[in-house]
Parts: C-alpha cells; structure tokens; sequence
C-alpha cells in the first residue's frame, strides 16, 4: 500500500508540474512582441470610352434631283476623349440604311485623314481611303464594329481625325432609277 502511494504521489506531483510548466508557457506566450502595418486609402474608378463629331445633329448628306454623274462630297470631324490609354480601333459602319432603289449606283469613296470639318473639306489630307465601293454593298456588308472599316488608332487623347465621303450617283444609272431614293446612317465605334 505504501508503494502505491507514493506512487499517487509522484503522479499528483508530476501532474502538479505539468500545470506549473503550462502556465509558465502561455503566461510567456503572451509577453511576444508584435509589429503591424497597413495600406489604407485605396481608391478605383473606371475608365471612360467617348467618341464625339461636328455634325451638330445634320446630316452628311441631303441631295436631290441628282442625275448620272452628280458626285457630292463632304467631310465630319470625329473625336476621340476617352480617359480609357488602350481603346481598340474606331470603326465605322452602316446604320439605318435603306438600300432598295438608288444605293446600288450610288458609288462610295470614304477616305480618313485630317484638316477639314463638318462645314468645309478644305484642305483635306488622305491617310487612307477605308472603302470603295457601293452604298448597297456598304450598307449590306458594313453594319457593326466587327464588319466595319477603318484604321484609326485613338492612343492619345484627344485625337481627331476627319472622314471624306464622296457619292457619285454612277454614270451608268438606268431610267428605270428615276425617282429612286437611299438613305444610310454611319457610325462610328471604340470601346477599351
């Protein structure tokens, strides 16, 4: 019997120890130094893509009586002042576009390049002519970003650049055109 107390009493006191060393432990686990820092006023705002021109709501383009022949030019000014740095190309397409009757000898030169406005073509410099073709075939063939024409790349802003539009009513024109009408919107297109 006396073994086994003195057994109990090693265990108790083991045990006792035990408890002695933990609290030794977590009593100095607390004592640790610390450090910290931080990144506080972070702040995001999104870009913006916007395009403008100087047409002031008029239309390129209102002829009438036209004959085999008659060709008609005028130039629009289009501007690029996003705040996005990497916009993809501006592209222009057909909107709107009636093309029965007159569009299929309506012949279409569109150039991009600079000087002129919406007002006058004066002094009109050609980078590149961006289509050739029929007003039918433009329409038909051109009507959103992925299918337009163009080449313009806005990486600075602002940029301009000015469009020439020239439409000949085709020398070939048959009689049975007369009186034949088309109409067509054109816009143009960036996004980031």
């Amino acid at each position: 019997m006396e073994g086994r107390r003195a057994l109990i009493v090693r265990i108790a006191a083991t045990l006792a120890s035990l408890v002695a060393v933990t609290a030794l432990i977590m009593r100095t686990s607390d004592a640790a130094f610390t450090a910290s820092t931080d990144n506080s006023g972070n702040s995001w705002a999104a870009g913006q893509v916007h395009l403008s021109d100087d047409d002031s709501g008029t239309a390129m383009f209102t002829a009438t009586n036209m004959v085999p022949g008659d060709s008609l030019t005028k130039c629009i000014l289009v501007t690029y002042d996003g705040t996005t740095p990497n916009p993809t190309l501006v592209k222009l397409y057909a909107t709107a576009a009636t093309t029965t009757g007159l569009a299929p000898y309506l012949d279409l030169v569109i150039d991009q390049g600079s000087t002129g406005s919406f007002s006058s073509c004066t002094g009109f410099t050609v980078s590149s002519t961006i289509y050739t073709g029929t007003l039918a075939d433009f329409a038909a063939t051109k009507t959103n970003y992925a299918s337009g024409v163009g080449n313009w790349d806005p990486f600075a802003t602002p940029q301009t650049k000015v469009y020439r539009f020239k439409v000949t009513l085709d020398a070939a024109t048959p009689n049975s055109a007369q009186s034949a009408t088309a109409s067509a919107g054109f816009t143009w297109e960036v996004s980031s």
